[in-house]
């Protein structure tokens, strides 16, 4: 069982937060914002620059949250997800997902493995195994 999911983002000083965190809040179904928990931690780049981070953390749903982001996908990124599965997720059956944070401005769900990128995180009670079979169960209902 998928227990929560977390999803984090770096707003550099070059960044709107108010669009940064429409951003991240794209990762959550609309009915479920109201519940997401959204911690603000501020840092120092290699320059001095400030850059903050942007957790939003979900404790309830988080299965309703995978199928939404799931059916969210374009045809291709569902075909790389179902193809790259198992490097996504840990021994402890977490799945890591990186979406394209411009994207996801823009309303859409883009899977992208770049550094500048709304990180998610599904953390999974269980073992490995049973996740694999969850997730896999997941992207096969769409």
């Amino acid at each position: 069982m998928i227990s929560s999911v977390e999803a984090r983002v770096h707003v550099h000083a070059t960044e709107s937060r108010e669009k940064v965190l429409k951003a991240l809040l794209e990762v959550f179904p609309q009915e479920l914002r109201g519940f997401v928990s959204v911690e603000r931690e501020l840092l120092e780049g290699h320059y001095g620059n400030p850059i903050e981070v942007l957790t939003a953390t979900l404790s309830i749903r988080a299965e309703e949250v995978l199928k939404h982001l799931i059916s969210r996908l374009s045809e291709r990124d569902g075909q790389l997800l179902r193809a790259t599965l198992e490097d996504r997720v840990d021994r402890g059956g977490d799945l890591y997902l990186r979406i394209s944070k411009q994207e996801a401005f823009l309303g859409r769900i883009v899977l992208e493995d770049s550094d500048d990128v709304v990180r998610v995180r599904f953390n999974f009670s269980g073992r490995r195994e049973e996740a694999l079979e969850l997730y896999g169960g997941a992207l096969g209902s769409t």
